[in-house]
C-alpha cells in the first residue's frame, strides 16, 4: 500500500513537468496562423477604429502576432495570447491560465 502514495507523489513532480515540457517548445502565433485557425475570419470586415466586425455582430476582433483581442459594445476589451508549436494551439489568458485554442 506504499506504493501508492508514492506513485501520487512522483505523478505530482512529472505532470507539471511534461506540461512545462509541452509549452516550452510553443511560440507566438503569426497573425495568419491564428486566422487559419479561427473559423471565419474571411467574414470580418475592417472597422476605422482598427477592430473587424462580422456582419450583425457587436464585438469586434483585432488578431496579430500572438495576440487575439476583442472590442465588446460597451468600449472594454480583452486580450488572449496565442501560442502554437505549429500544429497545436494554446490561448493564454490576462492571469496565465491555458486553454485549447
Amino acid at each position: 500500500m506504499r506504493t501508492l502514495p508514492a506513485l501520487a507523489g512522483c505523478l505530482s513532480i512529472l505532470l507539471p513537468a511534461m506540461a512545462f515540457a509541452q509549452t516550452a517548445n510553443m511560440r507566438a502565433a503569426s497573425e495568419s496562423e491564428i486566422r487559419q485557425h479561427l473559423p471565419g475570419t474571411s467574414e470580418l470586415k475592417e472597422s476605422s477604429n482598427g477592430y473587424e466586425y462580422r456582419q450583425g455582430n457587436k464585438n469586434g476582433y483585432k488578431i496579430s502576432n500572438g495576440q487575439v483581442c476583442v472590442r465588446f459594445p460597451n468600449k472594454s476589451t480583452d486580450c488572449v495570447s496565442v501560442k502554437t508549436d505549429g500544429k497545436n494551439f494554446q490561448m493564454i489568458d490576462r492571469k496565465g491560465g491555458r486553454t485549447r485554442f
